[in-house]
Formats: C-alpha cells, sequence, structure tokens
C-alpha cells in the first residue's frame, strides 16, 4: 500500500527529504521482518513500525523475534549487520521527523556496517560469535538503545 511510506504527506501534502527517510526506513523494515507495511499477520491490524517497536521496547522481546525467520536461517553469521540495520530502520521511522537522520547519513551508516563486519570477516579477525557485541557499534545514536536492554526475567 503505497500510503504506508509517505508518513508526512496526509498532514502536510508535502514530500520532503525526511518523508523520503521515513519511507525508506519503512522498506527496511520489509526487508528484516518479511512484512508488507500492513501486513496481514500483524496483530491488531497494526502498522508495521507499530508492531517492530512494540514488540522491542514494550513487550522487550529479542530482536530475532521480528525477523523473517527464513532470511535468519539463511544469513547464519549475519545477525549482528541486522540487528544494526534495524537500529538504521528505527532512525528513519522515528516519529518526528526532525530526529531523523538524512539520506547521506542513512547511506553512511549502512556502509559503516558493511565495512566493520567486511573488517570482522578477514581471516585473522573471525567473527564475533555473540551478536549482542555488535549492539555497541559507533554509528548509532542512544535512540537505539532500547534495543540493548535484555529481557526481564
Amino acid at each position: 500500500m503505497f500510503w504506508s511510506y509517505i508518513a508526512e504527506y496526509g498532514y502536510s501534502l508535502r514530500i520532503t527529504e525526511k518523508s523520503d527517510v521515513y519511507s525508506y526506513g519503512i522498506v527496511l523494515l520489509e526487508v528484516l521482518t518479511g512484512m508488507e507495511p500492513t501486513d496481514s499477520r500483524i496483530p491488531e491490524g497494526s502498522h508495521i513500525v507499530t508492531w517492530v517497536n512494540q514488540e522491542l521496547r514494550v513487550k522487550h522481546k529479542e530482536f530475532t523475534t521480528i525477523l523473517d525467520q527464513q532470511l535468519l536461517l539463511r544469513s547464519g553469521t549475519q545477525t549482528q549487520e541486522m540487528l544494526q540495520v534495524l537500529g538504521v530502520a528505527l532512525l528513519c521511522v522515528n516519529p518526528c521527523a526532525n530526529e531523523r537522520p538524512t539520506m547521506k547519513d542513512v547511506a553512511a551508516m549502512l556502509m559503516e556496517i558493511r565495512h566493520e563486519n567486511e573488517d570482522l570477516e578477514k581471516p585473522n579477525r573471525g567473527v564475533v560469535p555473540n551478536p549482542k557485541e555488535a549492539i555497541s557499534c559507533p554509528s548509532f545514536s542512544g535512540s537505539s538503545q532500547p534495543l540493548n536492554r535484555s529481557p526481564p526475567q
């Protein structure tokens, strides 16, 4: 559904760079979760952004529970990259447009994730065995901190 991608258009009747960033965040969430913005698998007919925030920040579920399980199975050791990309997606869909990164910043964050993980995969370095170690990626601001918490026990 096209309207799921343009957050501010309905309010201001203008498309801005920040609404483009929001739309890109939706696309990232679609890739990571395997769901459409208004997917019938999302409980209560919620939007993908609402669902992801609910699962991670309110219910404190592990981030892997929202990932497309086929993607997770195929990716093997790339779980840390998926967590980092999820952090970028959440920055992009921030409800406050002024707090969203620019597309230039989004591209830089994604390139940094790619380069950091290429370095980790070099023969002498090895791959980080614990995806939670990847959370300390310097490319993320404090707005991704809710992802760092362990679920209450």
